[in-house]
């Protein structure tokens, strides 16, 4: 019997003790029987492959015998890196980038689990110390980036700021400052600052954080403009002196209205008088289509029955068995307006007889044609702001012109939604006009290749062109971009022909204003263009005009950096969630939204 059982094969099967030459084996690891030849184990083989493949097929003895080395080389001390190993800083650098880039508690380096864990992977490393990680490791990562962030500031022509608060739990808030700026014309976006807001977030706690973030980065020569999202708090901060030179003391926080998301926010007319500063356009956006909504009860009822729908679905496990083969209806999500955009999309695109089947309101003929021309009225919204909200693309050039196609959509008649209609045209008028009369949206625009003058009446065009002509008249060339421009000779004074001086002479255009007329005068890029890569292949044709494109082109049309910031730090963005102390949590947001620049 010994013989019989040579094979490993057997280890894995029960095998009857007789002597007959075919019998029956039963798998250790599976109810199968099955014939086999004791001179044969090709079938036993077989089925072990198929079916039990992660199964080694090796002896216990051997695997043993296997193990042993192995156990041994693991007890074996193992020499450290020393500081200056390359090894050890690589895995430094890792381990920051680790929990910076989950925010997780910087105890982990303490764990008893994650020491057991490099004992296995990587015995040679030598953990850090909680104190090490957090004021030398930390703090020299911090220091590299902060320093990269300066010479960045240096570099670029101009530095936009996006501010904006997020309120976290137990009434404390967080102030997020990101910067934008053109970098070799490719654009940039970098966190200069996340901050808790101790107490109450008021407009002067605000300043002070602002005003330190600037002073950080010796940059306040160097600001183009400030948006920030509508909170009144945020409003009023733009009205304290110091804010910046041309800030004007002009608000009246009784403008004050509830966003969609159930934050405080104030109409954009408290920074009407602040030139430097722009109101999230994103946001006014959303407070037209939330006005739109409150006014047509017709369709927020039918809104409403798609809720229903989609929870129903979502909640229920023979409305979701029945739908497994239809398109996934989108999830509700209060936080933003188009998501009932999306979630009408979603519902129409069911079969209808299966959706009339759900133990649910049915949606009616009547409603069908509802949703349907409110998809096709809200669509461009949408549009609008998935462009402006872009990242790391230019987005103020965008701003007039979505706002004039906006109001060219709203003329087409409704038949079925014609209250929303009346109440976006009206509230578009209020919150999103005043945006066509803001100066720096219209320089984007015109500094866009892909726009130029083309959304203009004559009367504006002609205005926005001398104002560029302005511009470029009193624009300094920077050095590596100056070119050898012709000046004719000086007129001599005629004394044999005198009446010659009395005839008109000859208009020798200047050469910013040459700039400006070819420019403009050629035809615009098509729209799927980077505009940024056009100033980077013409900057010596229009040096002065490349570089007010830097200038103008940086500005974001919506706060929508910073809160993709937050969006980003998901549960890590409460400190008390993960234990983080405010100043570690601050350290490890600017560590891990800047971790690409080196």
């Amino acid at each position: 019997m010994s013989k019989r059982r040579a094979s490993v094969i057997f280890e894995h099967f029960d095998i009857p003790d007789n002597a007959q030459a075919v019998c029956k084996a039963k798998c250790k690891h599976c109810p199968v029987e099955m014939s086999f030849n004791r001179k044969a184990t090709s079938n036993l083989l077989n089925h072990m492959k198929r079916k039990h493949a992660a199964v080694p097929l090796e002896s216990t003895s051997s695997q043993a015998k296997q193990r042993k080395p192995l156990l041994s080389a693991l007890t074996t001390p193992t020499e450290k890196w020393s500081s200056t190993d390359p090894r050890q800083m690589q895995a430094d650098r890792a381990l920051v980038s680790l929990v910076a880039g989950k925010l997780l508690p910087v105890s982990l380096v303490q764990s008893s689990l994650f020491y057991a864990f490099m004992q296995e992977t990587q015995p040679a490393y030598n953990i850090p110390s909680r104190q090490h990680f957090v004021h030398s490791l930390l703090r020299e990562q911090h220091t590299l980036l902060h320093n990269k962030l300066q010479e960045h500031v240096k570099s670029a022509q101009s530095v936009c700021l996006t501010v904006a608060l997020r309120s976290g739990k137990k009434a404390s808030a967080y102030m997020g400052v990101t910067g934008h700026m053109i970098i070799n014309y490719a654009l940039k976006t970098v966190l200069f600052a996340c901050k808790r807001v101790k107490g109450k977030h008021t407009a002067d706690s605000i300043l002070k954080h602002y005003e330190q973030t600037v002073a950080a980065y010796n940059m306040s020569s160097k600001i183009a403009s400030v948006v920030m999202d509508n909170t009144s708090n945020v409003g009023q901060a733009c009205d304290l002196p110091g804010f910046l030179p041309q800030a004007q003391a002009s608000q009246d926080s009784s403008d004050s209205e509830s966003d969609l998301d159930g934050d405080s926010v104030s109409d954009d007319s408290l920074l009407e008088s602040l030139p430097q500063h722009e109101s999230c356009f994103a946001h006014s956006l959303q407070l037209v289509v939330r006005d739109g909504l409150k006014s047509s009860t017709q369709t927020t009822k039918v809104l409403a029955k798609v809720s229903s729908i989609v929870a129903h679905i979502r909640e229920s496990t023979t409305a979701t068995d029945l739908l497994e083969e239809q398109p996934k209806t989108q999830a509700a999500n209060a936080t933003r307006w188009n998501s009932q955009l999306k979630r009408a999309r979603s519902v129409l695109s069911i079969d209808k007889e299966k959706l009339d089947s759900l133990d649910t309101a049915p949606l009616t003929a009547r409603d069908r044609l509802i949703l349907k021309d409110f998809i096709s009225i809200m669509t461009p919204f949408e549009e609008v702001e998935d462009r402006i909200q872009g990242d790391r693309v230019v987005t103020a050039s965008l701003v007039i012109p979505s706002i004039r196609g906006i109001k060219r959509h709203l003329r087409s008649p409704s038949e079925y939604n014609s209250k929303l209609v009346t109440a976006l045209m009206s509230s578009t008028e209020k919150h999103l006009s005043k945006y066509e009369d803001r100066t720096p949206y219209q320089r984007a625009a015109v500094l866009d290749p892909r726009l130029k003058l083309c959304c203009y009446e004559s009367d504006q065009s002609s205005r926005l062109k001398e104002d560029l002509l302005t511009l470029a008249s009193t624009f300094t060339i920077d050095s590596h971009l100056q070119v050898e421009e012709y000046s004719p000779p000086p007129c001599k004074k005629s004394c044999i022909f005198p009446f010659f001086e009395d005839e008109p002479q000859v208009d020798v255009t200047s050469p910013h204003a040459q700039e400006v007329e070819t420019y403009l005068q050629e035809p615009c890029i098509p729209y799927n263009q980077d505009p940024l890569a056009f100033w980077k292949g013409n900057q010596y044709r229009f040096p002065r005009l490349s570089q007010l494109a830097q200038h103008y082109l940086c500005i974001p049309a919506s706060s929508a950096p910073v809160q993709r910031l937050f969006s980003t730090a998901g549960k890590g963005f409460h400190p008390e969630r993960t234990r983080l102390s405010d100043s570690n949590f601050e350290t490890l947001m600017f560590i891990k939204a800047n971790s690409g620049l080196v």
